[in-house]
């Protein structure tokens, strides 16, 4: 039997899990994130950093409350780096356990350009109708994301049950993406990746102020943070450019002898940091012309 048609496509997540649990579980995560996670709610899914004491960011974090646990998505790189930092932070007297969740549950995100297009091929009421809220659906968990331009919806599922799930929407017509595939919606839509955080920016410098909380109470790179809002001295943004051909990741140097830093790309598209004072048009390395735009 043929599979059926879909708009659908869907990749699988290349992240850190990590399990948190105990009765201090939210209070010590708290201290060592950027956000504000005391009142966060079941099946709610939360956006954070881990940053040194410099205030750039270690590693991007997704927390979700789930069944009494915290289970935290980051960077597949920096898992054992984030994983000693929570734990180094535990107080003797705090009841705290984290856990490897590596390899034993997996996040898949399926995407394209109309919601409908995905429920038909996951469940009809397979979604929360609120975004950031996970629902449990027959044997997985579903995240609904709005997105500028797309819908994009992930499944938490156990590892062992993954290729049964991609079977599934495989039949009825979802087709697994590319790496520039992903890229291409990634760019579209402003989703930071790895490619990214790779290179220690500043919150700022990506755009990330939102999931900084400088009222919650210090954290690692606190300070820096609350010097930089207070003078307005934020020297680099990320922007989305297209070029007139395609380039590669890299460092370049603009026509007014500023660095450009090119971290994703797809065709003639793609993520640039660039300084705060370079203007819409900007001509980089072999007479590369790039139009510059907010994400």
């Amino acid at each position: 039997m043929q599979p059926e048609s879909s708009n659908c496509s869907y990749f699988v997540q290349d992240c850190s899990v990590t399990v948190i649990e105990g009765k201090d579980a939210i209070t010590h995560l708290n201290r060592i994130i950027t956000s504000d996670i005391r009142e966060i709610i079941d099946l709610e899914c939360h956006k954070s950093l881990i940053c040194d004491a410099n205030g750039k960011i270690i590693d991007a974090l997704e927390i979700s409350s789930i069944a009494g646990q915290l289970l935290v998505q980051g960077i597949s790189d920096n898992s054992k780096m984030t994983r000693d930092l929570i734990v180094s932070g535990i107080h003797w007297n705090e009841d705290v356990k984290t856990m490897n969740g590596d390899g034993a549950l997996s996040i898949i995100s399926v995407f394209t350009r109309k919601l409908d297009d995905i429920k038909s091929i996951i469940g009809e009421n397979s979604l929360n109708e609120k975004s950031g809220i996970w629902n449990e659906y027959d044997d997985f968990y579903t995240l609904k994301i709005e997105l500028k331009k797309d819908v994009q919806v992930n499944i938490l599922i156990q590892s062992e049950k993954i290729q049964g799930f991609i079977d599934m929407i495989e039949k009825k017509g979802a087709k697994s993406s590319s790496a520039n595939s992903w890229n291409k919606h990634r760019i579209e839509n402003g989703i930071l990746s790895n490619e990214e955080y790779a290179h220690n920016f500043l919150p700022s410098e990506l755009g990330l102020e939102g999931i900084v909380n400088l009222k919650k109470g210090c954290y690692p790179g606190q300070e820096i943070h609350a010097r930089l809002e207070s003078r307005g001295k934020i020297t680099k943004k990320i922007m989305r450019y297209n070029a007139d051909t395609i380039l590669e990741p890299g460092i370049y140097k603009s026509n007014s002898g500023k660095k450009v830093i090119v971290t994703s790309t797809s065709k003639n598209k793609g993520l640039v940091i660039l300084s705060v004072k370079e203007g819409n048009e900007i001509i980089i390395g072999d007479n590369v012309s790039l139009t510059i735009e907010q994400l």
